[in-house]
């Protein structure tokens, strides 16, 4: 029996080096730390504003904002996905661009400067910027309106 369980022991880990291979040929080290290790992941308690959307791609993107209500600065922001890693990668990066800045700044944020952030996406899923920006420009946009 101890034979069979190194065996197959070695065998995950020799599937496990093939899957590292892989993947850092097509993606950047930044977007392979952010997707398995994200920043700023999970649902919030009270947030004051949460939004989420759906992407053309078929993935969900939510994001939690608590707001300084005085200056418009976005204090914490967390966010949950149950996209790809690429889209887990864009929506932690998104985290760390908006934290700690106006809405008015982070509205200006493009998906262009999350993929120079991210450094190397394949085109197939350059649409996971996008989906990251929808959302967090919905749900800025709903406590926008729901202040007015």
């Amino acid at each position: 029996m101890h034979d069979l369980d190194d065996n197959f022991e070695k065998f995950v880990k020799k599937i496990q080096r093939e899957i590292d291979e892989e993947e850092s040929k097509l993606f950047s080290e930044k977007v392979i730390e952010l997707s398995h290790n994200p920043r700023n992941w999970g649902k919030m308690e009270n947030p004051t504003v949460e939004d989420k959307f759906l992407g053309p791609c078929g993935d969900t993107m939510q994001f939690f904002l608590k707001i300084n209500e005085k200056d418009k600065v976005i204090e914490k922001i967390t966010f949950i996905t149950d996209g790809c890693g690429p889209s887990v990668a864009s929506g932690s990066q998104h985290t760390i661009m908006a934290e700690k800045k106006s809405i008015d700044d982070v509205l200006k944020i493009t998906p262009d400067d999350i993929l120079k952030e991210l450094e190397r996406l394949p085109t197939d899923h350059s649409h996971c910027p996008v989906l990251a920006i929808n959302t967090l420009n919905k749900a800025l946009k709903k406590y926008t309106k729901n202040k007015k």
